[in-house]
């Protein structure tokens, strides 16, 4: 889970008249004419500040953010293309269809334009380079299979081109030294977070992430019994301290602690920021992590992944037979929005125990999920 700064943005403008011509508090700009018949003379957007902290008054609230010298320049990019623009918007043919990245995502792609009746297309190469994006996009290739030799995909990209045309999974030989580095005992974690746009908590500030949740899963060797253990805390305050104390508890002292994504790293330094009395013990966690995607990343490619190496593509490709569909809660955006509804009082008092049940068992097959991983990429490599 990435966290990046999404502080919602308003657009403030200012408009009026002004002799010269200049925008209020900066140096002179070019003032663009405004179609509502209003010039602009100043615009800034409005943001959540990065300083206010949880019961602090309004006023502190947000932060004024000067744009407008981007906001004029855009004004001419525009002013300059608004008849084309205009002209497409209400041209009743759709324009001629052009391969990019953010084909990706459109809901169009594969049932009404480039990649109808393909069965794998170019946007599967993991990692493609936008400048290799740009010349299959010139020369008309998007089926996967037209690829030209000439293009120089590096080995992974190679690797997911073959497995992809061929149907057939690809394990690399290195996959099997790559395993070897795991040590036992050995320990699967995973976290849960909430982050909201005001804060929950005291001294918390706007968008802050807190740690709300582990699970741990964890065993001897692959014929040992499988333990489990697992940390909810509670909603109505920061309990990362305690948080933290059981998560030292439940990893023990010896032995590799198995991730997915370099989520915990993250949040386990960011511990030790918060706590100084327990940087050490939290560093001997950070020592033991070992990370499963880029083994993955490396060695192992189905024609499933479709170009990702998202737990949520590796899963079902390698592990058919585990799935979230069961669960009340099946995805992380539900978790964190459940924690924050307790954290907010949103949740009635009596489904408060159902509640906490389904975060603990959408975090416990987490971890469960990455015992599975292990043992299939073991028996993948032998």
């Amino acid at each position: 889970m990435h966290v990046q700064d999404e502080r919602p943005r308003r657009v403030r403008i200012l408009a009026g008249d002004d002799d010269d011509g200049t925008s209020l508090g900066s140096e002179p700009q070019v003032r663009q004419p405004d179609l509502t018949g209003l010039p602009v003379l100043r615009a800034s957007l409005l943001l959540l500040s990065r300083e206010y902290r949880f019961g602090e008054g309004p006023e502190r609230l947000f932060e004024v953010v000067d744009q407008t010298g981007d906001v004029l320049a855009r004004a001419t990019e525009f002013d300059a293309a608004a008849d084309s623009i205009a002209k497409a918007l209400f041209h009743f043919k759709p324009p001629e269809p052009k391969l990019a990245s953010v084909c990706r995502e459109c809901a169009a792609y594969g049932d009404e334009c480039l990649a109808v009746g393909l069965a794998h297309t170019v946007l599967e190469i993991p990692n493609l380079h936008y400048k290799k994006l740009q010349r299959l996009s010139a020369e008309g290739i998007v089926d996967l299979s037209q690829v030209p030799d000439d293009l120089k995909l590096n080995e992974k990209q190679q690797r997911a081109r073959d497995s992809t045309l061929s149907g057939k999974l690809c394990v690399e030989a290195g996959l099997r030294i790559a395993l070897d580095a795991i040590a036992w005992p050995c320990y699967y974690l995973d976290f849960e977070t909430v982050a909201t746009s005001l804060p929950l908590y005291p001294g918390h500030g706007c968008h802050q992430q807190v740690l709300t949740q582990f699970s741990t899963h964890c065993r001897d060797n692959f014929n040992s019994e499988i333990r489990h253990t697992e940390y909810l805390a509670d909603p109505a305050s920061d309990c990362q301290q305690e948080l933290a104390e059981a998560l030292i508890c439940a990893l023990g002292q010896q032995g590799s602690i198995i991730v997915y994504s370099s989520f915990e790293k993250t949040r386990i330094g960011a511990l030790q920021g918060l706590l100084p009395d327990l940087i050490e013990p939290l560093q001997a966690i950070l020592d033991r992590l070992l990370d499963l995607l880029p083994i993955i990343v490396d060695h192992v490619y189905h024609p499933d992944f479709h170009g990702s190496f998202s737990i949520k593509k590796v899963l079902p490709a390698l592990i058919p037979d585990l799935s979230y569909q069961n669960l009340a809660i099946h995805g992380g955006d539900v978790a964190i929005t459940r924690f924050a509804r307790m954290a907010r009082g949103e949740i009635a008092v009596d489904a408060i125990a159902r509640t906490r049940f389904e975060l603990l068992e959408y975090c416990k097959l987490d971890t469960f999920a990455m015992v599975r991983l292990h043992e299939t990429l073991f028996k993948l490599a032998s």
